[in-house]
């Protein structure tokens, strides 16, 4: 049987989220060259970013960020205070926070010319699109 999911769209409070690594589950990787080109970009293009991948955290307010740490990234460093998003349930989330990590280093060892890591937004994006 398969599950049918609906994701609910919304734009979330960017001092609510929390990574993986900030929950003890992951690695904290450096703010390196690459990381700052992509931040400086989004930044420069501004609103509206794609929306970014969050899952709830039960009855805290909080949101664990799944996929779209760059975008949050440029949303603070143009002073947003809210960003897009798209909820989905904790264990959707987990396994997209899993599939991400290994899509980015994926793309890190091919020089991101496999683009790897741009498909849990793709993921989203259609999903977003059968919500409609």
């Amino acid at each position: 049987m398969t599950k049918k999911t609906k994701l609910l769209r919304k734009n979330v409070p960017i001092d609510k989220l929390v990574t993986m690594a900030e929950m003890g589950l992951g690695v904290v990787r450096p703010l390196n060259k690459e990381k700052r080109y992509w931040i400086n970009k989004l930044a420069k293009e501004g609103f509206p970013y794609n929306p970014i991948l969050v899952t709830p955290i039960k009855d805290s307010g909080y949101y664990l960020l799944t996929d779209g740490w760059h975008r949050v990234q440029a949303a603070k460093k143009n002073k947003e205070v809210e960003i897009d998003a798209l909820l989905i349930p904790a264990d959707i989330g987990l396994s997209m926070a899993k599939a991400n990590k290994i899509l980015r280093d994926i793309d890190t060892d091919y020089g991101f010319k496999l683009k790897c890591s741009d498909l849990p937004q793709q993921w989203a994006t259609f999903c977003d699109a059968d919500n409609d």
